[in-house]
């Protein structure tokens, strides 16, 4: 290919040069000519599976990563974007693959802290109940059957199953079927074990633990009986009398309740020290981390009071339960902020004044602390400030931060109509999920751009009017059916949405999400306050305040786009957007996800 004979160094960045360039032929020759001499050289076998993914050669992809992981199981780019590919890759054709491959990429995956395990959650849930011993008819008739369900072979098997108890400890099981199989074995467990007094195996007890990190993660939705409500006061009186501890007794009762919320067995159990190291997590999950929180509240500067009416009530929502619970986010080496913005705004493609070099980002809006966390991870030498109503949510963000050691957030308390206060302004600033429930969301959204350096960018997050039509018939039929946003009304509303699954009205909702915790539903369709948005009035608000459209993020319609649009090339009209939604109306199923920036 070239006169001279190179370097492996001298060919590799040959290759990395031509692939920035989309010369991908050439690219991909020379890491196969690399390759050849050293069959272990990681940066060729990462630059292969970028190509395979350009090429839709997705099966390629998968060798490639399997390969990368198989040298360096902690290599973090491959681990990253492993998961990604799971996460974009169509589901049929995931199962076209070697399935055995993917169960063991999978399981691989669930036992790392570096993703976001909700990513690979379909995939993952897909796979363990479309395996022959775990088929969905045979598991609903065992179910539906008055034969004792945790002897039965075919429920022993999904128990025994690795998949199926990582899928538990690591995400939130957003699937309805599979909310009914751990409704109904938790019941089964609390009456068999506690009543009878049988001996369990350690297979069993790891479920059981398992189940009660799920339960808790997802802040006890499933609907209990009333003798399960009876019989877990009972143990509460019992262990309050009893001074040993018995393991099995209380994780069964976590599956029920936080353990923290039971004063003193929590007491008890704060510096226990089990055999068993699941059941030291257990505590560690419920307990221990629960408590640090509350210690932490105390340490978070505020920006002063919060006056507007419907801050309050937001606020109050989320004090009572922060939103999102979340246990891992993705850990890739710091990028400049104009690679990573140009590699999400795709084809779009914008150039950065040296200031961005670094940079000062506010998150607008911080939650729990999952976006400000990704974001002091993934921005080169940012200085990174987390804004947020609810002190229970800041508390839980700068606990995962402090957990995680990073040093370079700082956590406030306060309003985004009060952020005049800062007396600073910001190169990027991050707001996604949250001017729509304010009371006047143009208003907050000023108040930002008045915040931001002149060609600063903004991340924004706001809600589709076309795509929510699902929650809008939701949010109604709440409304007509007066559901408060209690807890227990919550679940009696889910019971009831689902015994009308089959209506199209509300179908829909059981594939989101957020329908899978307390928190989330809340959010989702219990919200105090929510505003939706088409298009064309995103266009006149971003015109009105000098702010330049960049380009969406997270959607998998891009191609399909540009087919219709091939005039434009950046993929930056929001009146041709506006023409693809109406004729794709979950293209934006999550919110519209994009980027501006500030133009004078």
């Amino acid at each position: 290919m070239y006169k001279k004979k190179l370097t492996t160094n001298e060919a590799f960045a040959l290759a990395v040069k031509n692939h920035k360039k989309n010369n991908l032929e050439t690219s991909r020759k020379l890491c196969a000519e690399i390759l050849k001499g050293n069959p272990n050289h990681i940066g060729s076998l990462i630059v292969l599976a970028a190509i395979s993914i350009q090429k839709n050669e997705v099966t390629n992809a998968f060798f490639y990563y399997k390969k990368v992981i198989s040298i360096d199981p902690n290599h973090k780019i491959a681990i990253n974007n492993l998961a990604i590919l799971l996460r974009d890759t169509d589901i049929r054709y995931l199962t076209q693959i070697n399935i055995n491959i993917i169960k063991e990429l999978l399981i691989f995956l669930l036992k790392k802290k570096e993703i976001d395990h909700k990513d690979i959650f379909p995939i993952s849930n897909f796979l363990l109940f479309n395996e022959k011993q775990h088929n969905k008819n045979e598991i609903e008739s065992v179910l539906n059957s008055n034969l004792s369900v945790l002897k039965n072979e075919i429920i022993q098997n999904l128990l025994k199953n690795e998949l199926f108890i990582l899928i538990l400890q690591k995400c939130l099981t957003a699937d309805y079927f599979l909310e009914k199989v751990l409704t109904k074995l938790r019941f089964e467990i609390l009456f068999t074990f506690i009543s009878s007094k049988e001996n369990i195996s350690e297979e069993m007890f790891t479920f059981v633990v398992s189940l009660a990190e799920q339960c808790f993660f997802n802040e006890y939705i499933y609907v209990q009986e009333e003798k399960e409500s009876s019989h877990v006061n009972e143990i509460i009186k019992s262990i309050d009398k009893n001074k040993k501890i018995n393991e099995l007794e209380i994780a069964i009762l976590a599956c029920y309740v936080p353990l923290h919320s039971i004063k003193n067995l929590a007491d008890k159990l704060l510096n226990y020290k089990s055999n068993n190291i699941l059941f030291n997590d257990l505590i560690k999950f419920q307990i221990k981390e629960p408590l640090k929180e509350k210690k932490i509240i105390n340490t978070i500067q505020s920006l002063g009071k919060i006056s507007n009416i419907i801050s309050k009530k937001i606020k109050k929502q989320y004090e009572e339960y922060p939103y999102p619970r979340w246990r891992c986010t993705y850990s890739n080496p710091p990028v400049k902020i104009e690679d990573i913005v140009n590699s999400l705004i795709k084809p779009n493609k914008i150039k950065l004044e040296n200031k961005f070099m670094n940079p000062n980002v506010l998150v607008a809006g911080c939650g729990t602390g999952k976006q400000t966390i990704l974001a002091a991870k993934s921005y080169l030498n940012a200085k990174v400030v987390g804004v947020d109503l609810s002190l229970s949510s800041l508390s839980y963000a700068k606990r995962k931060s402090e957990e995680l050691g990073i040093t370079n957030i700082e956590f406030l308390c306060g309003d985004i109509l009060e952020l005049k206060s800062l007396k600073k302004k910001f190169d990027i600033i991050e707001c996604v999920g949250v001017l729509h429930h304010m009371e006047k969301p143009l208003e907050g959204l000023k108040i930002l751009t008045n915040l931001l350096e002149d060609h600063g960018l903004i991340r924004l997050g706001l809600y589709s009017e076309i795509a929510r039509q699902d929650i809008i018939n939701v949010r109604k039929f709440i409304k007509e059916n007066e559901f408060k946003n209690t807890s227990a009304d919550i679940k009696n509303f889910r019971k009831i949405l689902a015994n009308e699954k089959n209506n199209k009205l509300f179908k829909k909702i059981f594939y989101r999400t957020d329908f899978y915790s307390t928190s989330s539903a809340k959010d989702l369709i219990f919200h105090t306050n929510e505003h939706r948005f088409n298009l064309e009035e995103i266009s006149k608000m971003l015109k009105n305040l000098n702010l330049e459209f960049l380009g969406f993020m997270d959607t998998l319609k891009k191609i399909e786009y540009a087919k219709l649009f091939p005039e434009d090339k950046n993929n930056v009209s929001l009146n041709n957007w506006h023409k693809f939604e109406l004729n794709n109306v979950d293209t934006f199923h999550g919110m519209y996800n994009f980027w501006v920036r500030k133009i004078q």
